[in-house]
């Protein structure tokens, strides 16, 4: 409510410029202005020779209200629905949504951070990699469903795997399913016990768990794996026996199909022809000891 200026001589109700105003809230004048503008934050004095308007010193306290919920990063429309009922359960409940909000924020920029850190070990492990520089480890998986799409044998290329790519999006599309950003290699594991890994080997891309039953969907199964990452076109399978003997040496052996996951595709190297840095999992359990002669007759008996 504007108020003539004679009736404010109180020092308790001082006028102020916009300039001063803004100087004591650290804020531009322009945002006092623009206050004003929608109905926000507006002056109450106005002088009666020359129309200028001022706020009074009694208009600090909203002002610094206002202040502070833009600092938490309130809304303005909500700040003005607050100042319209100004209560205390009001107040109280606006400062518990934000609350909230700035929660769900955080706890989206935590997975974000996690996100950045793991594509930088990714990139440091690539950039780190040589001829001995890894070496394999043993880690849990749940069940995956991926969709799978057989490499054409006489096109083992860039453009081949990227054909049988589009070959399982063209499938997921069809029935109105979503890929994952995750894919790589899949080889069936009696091709690999026959000595022949690359025969029906192909494209697989994993999908969510309850995908239904679709042509070409396979199952990597829950449990553990042998994990491997290389630096090699996923059809280069050079590692593979030397992996295949290492599960043997330590006690393990393999029990399903073979998952070779792009982590890093060509698209991120400085040359084109730059092969990807991939990660070989294949499914193991500890291989059963061999019984004594004791427990033998024991079970024989």
């Amino acid at each position: 409510m504007n108020t003539e200026l004679s009736t404010m001589n109180s020092a308790e109700t001082r006028k102020l410029s916009i300039s001063q105003m803004a100087q004591i809230h650290d804020i531009s004048r322009q945002t006092l202005i623009y206050y004003d503008k929608i109905n926000l934050f507006k002056p109450e004095i106005t002088d009666r020779k020359t129309g200028y308007r001022y706020y009074s010193t009694l208009q600090i306290p909203l002002l610094r209200e206002i202040c502070f919920l833009r600092s938490i990063g309130m809304p303005l429309e909500n700040i003005r629905k607050h100042n319209e009922s100004h209560a205390s359960t009001s107040t109280i409940r606006l400062l518990e949504q934000q609350k909230n909000k700035i929660c769900q924020e955080i706890e989206s920029l935590q997975a974000q951070l996690l996100k950045i850190e793991r594509r930088v070990q990714i990139y440091q492990s690539a950039a780190d990699y040589g001829d001995s520089g890894l070496e394999p480890s043993i880690q849990y998986f749940p069940e995956r469903r991926v969709l799978y799409s057989a490499w054409d044998e006489n096109d083992r290329t860039r453009r081949g795997l990227h054909r049988s790519l589009m070959k399982i999006w063209n499938t997921a599309e069809k029935y109105d399913i979503l890929p994952s950003k995750h894919y790589g290699a899949f080889i069936f594991k009696e091709e690999l016990e026959k000595g022949t890994p690359l025969n029906r080997a192909g494209e697989c891309c994993l999908f969510r768990h309850d995908i239904p039953d679709l042509p070409g969907l396979r199952i990597l199964r829950e449990g553990f794996y042998v994990c491997f990452s290389r630096y090699c076109m996923p059809y280069d399978l050079a590692s593979l026996p030397e992996l295949v003997r290492w599960i043997s040496d330590h006690n393990y052996e393999i029990t399903g199909d073979i998952y070779d996951e792009c982590l890093l595709d060509s698209s991120f190297y400085e040359n084109d022809c730059e092969p990807d840095f991939c990660r070989l999992q294949i499914p193991v359990r500890e291989k059963s000891p061999a019984p004594t002669p004791e427990l033998t007759a024991v079970l024989r008996y």
